[in-house]
């Protein structure tokens, strides 16, 4: 038995579709379906019942599920021991996020101070985070999203303010700040409905006593921002990048208080490596500092 079959089948056990399993393994689905077969060749078992493209795990493959995990788990532990004693140059931190916006320049930072640290960034929604994490595939997510789970601990980094955006041409863009409500009549760009995001997007909105009409719904902040200036309508956005960089009239929302807490959050029983460590102090440094400094400049 073999490891690659060992996470194949547990990659097509979580997703229970091949052609999924095999675009996130990336190998052509040929490959991946003859490797289940032949682990359940060495098994002696069916693993799963298929129905067409689905594919369910049954009995032997829910038991068999439980063993391949803690066995990968235990292997991935020992891997980052050894690395631990080659010493933190050497450590490899693997993330979770749902944009780049927020960890760029630290990231940029870090390795400049530790080049031969290896990252594997994966970008998911929330809901794939929590389950990611729940897998023990990751060491850290980074989320300005409510964490919410008994084995999932998280450290608050950065508290980010959310702007609304409006083209340079627009009505309201010669304030610098506003109440929400005056944007009541607008056309809002936004998240798909149910995007965390959005929801908190909602939220802001009904403190401000509307009910946003949106009449594009994207998945990446990018779009949101070419749709604005685009002058599809407004949108609620974060800090990250300045209005000169993205083209937009930022304005600071005097009522209701509009805040993002941007953090960390890991495991509680995953192994850390002494890099991964290292990499969570450094985030943690990196942003007090920058609140100081936002703080001495304002």
């Amino acid at each position: 038995m073999e490891m690659l079959q060992l996470k194949y089948f547990v990659t097509v056990a979580r997703l229970e579709h091949m052609t999924k399993a095999a675009e996130e393994l990336h190998i052509a689905q040929p490959a991946l379906s003859k490797t289940i077969s032949r682990l359940e060749e060495n098994l002696g078992v069916p693993l799963f019942e298929r129905q067409g493209r689905q594919i369910r795990l049954n009995p032997y493959g829910r038991a068999f599920l439980a063993k391949a995990t803690a066995a990968l788990q235990l292997l991935e532990e020992g891997r980052r021991e050894v690395e631990d004693l080659a010493g933190l140059e050497h450590g490899r931190i693997h993330l979770a996020l749902s944009n780049m916006e927020q960890l760029r320049e630290p990231l940029r930072l870090f390795l400049r101070e530790h080049p031969k640290v290896n990252f594997h960034i994966i970008q998911s929604s929330m809901e794939d985070m929590v389950q990611t994490i729940e897998h023990n595939e990751v060491d850290f997510f980074l989320t300005s999203m409510p964490v919410r789970h008994p084995d999932i601990r998280s450290l608050p980094l950065h508290v980010e303010e959310v702007f609304l955006a409006v083209p340079p041409t627009h009505r309201l863009a010669g304030n610098n700040r506003i109440r929400l409500s005056e944007a009541a009549g607008e056309s809002f760009v936004g998240y798909k409905e149910g995007h965390p995001y959005q929801k908190m997007n909602n939220e802001f909105c009904k403190q401000a006593g509307f009910q946003p009409k949106v009449v594009c719904e994207v998945e990446d902040p990018g779009t949101i921002a070419d749709l604005v200036r685009s002058g599809f309508g407004v949108a609620l956005i974060g800090e990250c990048r300045s209005s000169e960089e993205l083209k937009l009239k930022k304005l600071s929302i005097q009522e209701p208080l509009a805040r993002r807490v941007f953090q960390i959050a890991w495991l509680e029983s995953r192994y850390l490596s002494k890099a991964a460590i290292s990499f969570r102090d450094y985030l943690v440094e990196y942003y007090a500092d920058h609140g100081k400094r936002d703080i001495t400049t304002s």
